[in-house]
Parts: structure tokens; sequence; C-alpha cells
């Protein structure tokens, strides 16, 4: 049975991140649903981005484009709710928090500071069936 739950699990995480991949290309832009400060200060530093998958030839390692800072983001992790696309410099870290319902979390975490900043955006998919 214990082999059975973990057959299971391994099976549904991978459709919930096949279904997460069937989203892209994805257009996102600022949450407008946050507070009108949190707002205007995303709009100021992100507006929006369009995040395109990058084919990549071994299937290993996922790459993500963003439109926003013309950057690739490799795909770091991925669970069961959420994937997780970063790019890293020897200054800062820039990631991508891509959740199941496509609600997107866009965060800089600056090395030298030790401080990171973060912003909402709503995702909308514009792949055509």
């Amino acid at each position: 049975m214990r082999y059975f739950s973990i057959i299971l699990c391994l099976f549904l995480f991978n459709l919930t991140f096949a279904e997460n991949m069937e989203q892209f290309p994805l257009a996102c832009i600022c949450d407008k649903s946050i507070n009108a400060l949190k707002y205007f200060d995303c709009k100021q530093k992100v507006s929006g981005t369009q995040l395109n998958v990058i084919d990549s030839q071994d299937n290993i390692n996922i790459f993500i484009f963003s439109s926003f800072d013309e950057k690739k983001y490799q795909l770091v992790d991925k669970d069961f709710l959420s994937l997780t696309f970063e790019y890293d410099t020897q200054d800062y870290i820039s990631s991508f928090l891509i959740k199941k319902n496509l609600d997107l979390v866009f965060s800089i975490s600056y090395k030298k500071y030790n401080k990171k900043w973060a912003y909402d955006l709503k995702c909308v998919s514009l792949k055509k069936d």
C-alpha cells in the first residue's frame, strides 16, 4: 500500500507540473487586488511581462524567457502547486514563483544587502487551443 501511495503521488505531481507547463506562453501584469500603494510600486518597477518556455534539447534543464528583463530563468524547484524559476548573478537573484492558478510572484533578492523585494502578478495563458 505504501508503494502504491508513493507512485500515486509521483503521478499526480507530474500531472500538475505538466498542467502548469501547458499554460505557456503567459502574459503577467501587476495584481490590482493588492493595496493601492503596493500596486503602484509594482507598476513602477515591473508593470508586466510575457513568459515563454525555451525548448531544451535535454528536457533536464527547463528555461523560460522573460520579456520584462530579457533574461533566461532556469527551473530550480517544482512542487505539487508551483514552479520556481531563477536568474542568478553575482549581485542578485531574480525569481518567478508560478502557482498552479497562475498567480505569480516576481522577486529580486540582493545578496550584498540581504534584502528581498517581491511583487504579485496575475497571469493569463496566451496559448491557443
